[in-house]
């Protein structure tokens, strides 16, 4: 058994996003005693890849010579401005190869900006960076994005949130090639989580996804943000901007491609992060000064958003 893992590393590329995927299948080799995973590097058009960070990357191939190989596994590594790169008809022809002769493919972190040009992820559903999620949902209405996830496997699609969750999705990918024992056993090489306790949502900062979509809407959100508590329910915000609950609804659905209810969710949940963070409250009074209306909704709203109940979050953060 073989399998070829071939990864796209476009100019900028975050290293990470390479290394770490290949780190967990170098880990399977070592511990197994044999070559499963052989890596490949493929680049754009020079073979001298300058990462993000600086560093140089030699690649193995250029994408317009890739036309023998038939990987096992395809990823788009992501990199800063990706969706910046011009679409040129005759790399995404290749790329779209590369994927259609590959048992499964990919990305991790924003790598999915570019593979969704090919119109392959159409239907599926994806996850990417959160800083990603609401760019990649506008420009590809067809894709169902879900934000908060950090990996995510749909028919022979497989993505990754970003930069370390590209781990996460290799040790996903050893689980189905080599068993889960296998899987756990990288992982604690490795040290790391065979299962992340949180998703996405936990790393989210300062609100800094909410503010997206068209003026008068970032208007609302930055108006419920600050009168979290007087917002009872989107009826309210709907009143704010003297719209039709419905109305409010296509247009979140439109610019965020989540609903009104679901965003003034992760709000809540979000200030109840930040004041874990700074103090130890009362489960009544978080949940008070975070607009819901009891302490065991806010716990099922938290644990829905974070993966962690309160309490869990509060031990979290203190030990760190």
């Amino acid at each position: 058994m073989s399998h070829e893992i071939a990864i796209l590393a476009v100019p900028g590329v975050q290293m990470l996003d390479v290394c770490g995927p290949l780190d967990v299948f170098a880990e399977a080799n070592r511990l197994l005693k044999r070559q499963i995973y052989s890596p490949r590097i493929i680049a754009l058009d020079d073979l001298n890849i300058r990462a993000s960070s600086g560093v140089r990357l030699n690649a193995d191939i250029l994408l317009a010579d890739s036309y023998n190989i038939v990987p096992h596994t395809f990823l788009i590594a992501g990199a800063p401005g990706i969706d910046q790169l011009a679409s040129a008809p005759l790399m995404l022809e290749k790329i779209t190869a590369l994927c259609q002769r590959s048992k499964r493919f990919g990305s991790v972190c924003s790598g999915a900006l570019l593979l969704a040009r090919t119109g392959l992820l159409d239907g599926k559903r994806v996850t990417t960076h959160w800083e990603s999620a609401a760019l990649l949902a506008s420009l590809h209405p067809a894709i169902k994005v879900e934000a908060d996830a950090i990996c995510i496997s749909d028919g022979r699609v497989r993505t990754a949130a970003g930069v370390t969750s590209g781990l996460d999705l290799a040790l996903r990918l050893v689980e189905e090639d080599l068993g889960q024992q296998v899987a756990l056993e990288v992982a604690a090489h490795l040290v790391m989580f065979f299962r992340r306790p949180v998703n996405q949502a936990h790393f989210a900062r300062n609100n800094s996804v909410s503010l997206q979509g068209r003026s008068a809407l970032q208007e609302l959100q930055r108006w419920t943000i600050a009168h979290l508590t007087e917002v009872k329910s989107v009826a309210v915000m709907a009143q704010h901007m003297d719209i039709s609950e419905r109305h409010l609804t296509r247009l979140f659905r439109s610019e965020l491609a989540i609903t009104p209810g679901q965003w003034l969710e992760r709000e809540r949940v979000a200030k109840a992060k930040q004041l874990l963070e700074q103090h130890a409250l009362p489960a009544k009074t978080l949940a008070a000064q975070c607009g819901f209306s009891g302490a065991d909704v806010m716990r099922r709203a938290f644990s829905r958003v974070t993966g962690l109940t309160p309490a869990a979050y509060r031990k979290m953060i203190v030990k760190i």
